[in-house]
């Protein structure tokens, strides 16, 4: 009996139940801020919901301003949470897609958030708990007012 106790120990500390995952995140985190100079738009402001049984996000990146919100389903990887969305950009008259590749460390009750992967990869900084929508409400007027919407 006294064999037993060293090895059930050890199958119990190495069972999934003991690592602590993070939980989805649900509601709306952000960092969007609006320059005090130029009255630009920055940051990341993202929903997350499930829907279907799927954990979803619904996303805007702003680069100098808040444009179109994105979709994308949300994935566990690792101890982080990723997410790809598609978004478009106009360049010389024309409608070109680029994939984003997102992905987020949980610190405490924050998100820290990055594009890209690897090297190629960027900071794009620490998203909050928000009580309502900033930056996703700015890229909803956008497209109301452009007569679309995301999927």
């Amino acid at each position: 009996m006294r064999r037993a106790w060293p090895f059930a120990a050890l199958s119990l500390a190495a069972s999934p139940l003991s690592a602590k995952e993070a939980q989805w995140p649900s509601g709306i985190y952000g960092n969007v801020r609006m320059s005090a100079e130029t009255g630009d738009l920055g940051g990341l402001e993202a929903r997350f919901y499930d829907r279907g049984g799927k954990h979803m996000v619904e996303y805007v990146l702003c680069e100098g301003w808040c444009n179109e919100t994105t979709i994308a389903e949300l994935r566990r990887d690792g101890e982080e949470f990723a997410f790809d969305g598609v978004v478009y950009y106009f360049t010389d008259g024309e409608r070109t897609p680029e994939t984003q590749h997102i992905r987020l460390r949980p610190k405490g009750r924050t998100f820290v958030a990055t594009i890209g992967t690897g090297e190629d990869g960027w900071k794009i900084g620490t998203i909050k708990p928000a009580k309502e929508a900033f930056g996703l409400a700015v890229a909803r007027g956008e497209e109301e007012a452009a007569g679309h919407a995301p999927d």
